[in-house]
């Protein structure tokens, strides 16, 4: 059995109770040494227009406010929920995925796609976590606007022929995450990146594809390291211990053979 759910997932909630607690990983978890990383707030947005009319290219941006990346973000995910709404967002991802699908325009005639990420505290929204999606009530859906237009106007600032240019808007809040990717506390890169992870501890030792519970195999960020890149590294990482082969060797070779 492989398991690509995440190991608080896979130890918390997949494995039997009594299996799980058995392994040095649960330990780490239940001890808290292993906890969920940074929660994230994503915003949608439905553009008029192609990209060739809006001026979209295929890229990536990060936007910062500041040149001191860790001290804002800490300082902005140590805030309360009020502070926080009436807050500038220190960092945001922005990009357009539309512009990327060189098919875009063929199903989705005049129309374009933009998506804005940041990080949230996932306390900030805890409280909804029982609610029924899209039915969780006045209050949350102000939140969710008042974060969404302060993510939006920032975009502007950069791209401000975009703005009338929007048609739709929806944000997805960290307990978005968790009824939609099953995450625990709206992480959407898996386990947190600490020291304590990385370092010379018997934790680094112990995310790794094998564990206690014969013919579980884990993989994904959890057992190397976040994002798509550190997912399929994984993936070739646990590959390699089910076959009993390097399988790096056999992508270095292909590397060479497509090069």
């Amino acid at each position: 059995v492989i398991s690509d759910a995440g190991v608080v997932n896979t130890f918390k909630k997949l494995v039997p109770h009594e299996l799980a607690e058995k392994t040095a990983i649960y330990k780490h978890i239940s001890e808290k040494r292993l906890e969920a990383g940074v929660a994230a707030l994503s915003l949608f947005i439905g553009l008029n227009g192609t990209k060739e009319e809006l001026g979209l290219k295929a890229q990536n941006i990060w936007m910062l406010l500041d040149n001191d990346l860790s001290g804002m973000t800490e300082e902005f995910l140590s805030k309360d929920l009020e502070d926080a709404l009436q807050s500038d967002i220190p960092l945001m991802f922005i990009s357009f995925p539309s512009a990327k699908d060189p098919t875009f325009n063929q199903k989705y005639p005049g129309k374009s796609t933009c998506a804005v990420i940041t990080f949230g505290r996932y306390e900030w929204f805890e409280q909804w976590q029982d609610g029924q999606v899209r039915s969780r009530g006045e209050d949350y859906e102000s939140i969710k606007k008042t974060f969404s237009t302060r993510m939006w106007e920032q975009t502007l600032q950069l791209y401000p022929h975009l703005r009338d240019k929007d048609e739709y808007m929806e944000l997805g809040t960290p307990v978005s995450n968790n009824h939609y990717i099953g995450s625990t506390k709206g992480e959407i890169y898996g386990l947190d990146h600490s020291m304590q992870r990385f370092g010379n501890t018997d934790i680094m030792m112990h995310l790794r594809p094998e564990c206690e519970i014969p013919g579980l195999i884990l993989t994904g960020q959890d057992v190397f390291t976040c994002g798509f890149s550190g997912a399929m590294f994984a993936g070739v990482l646990s590959a390699s211990h089910i076959l009993h082969r390097n399988l790096y060797d056999d992508v270095a070779d292909l590397r060479k053979l497509l090069k």
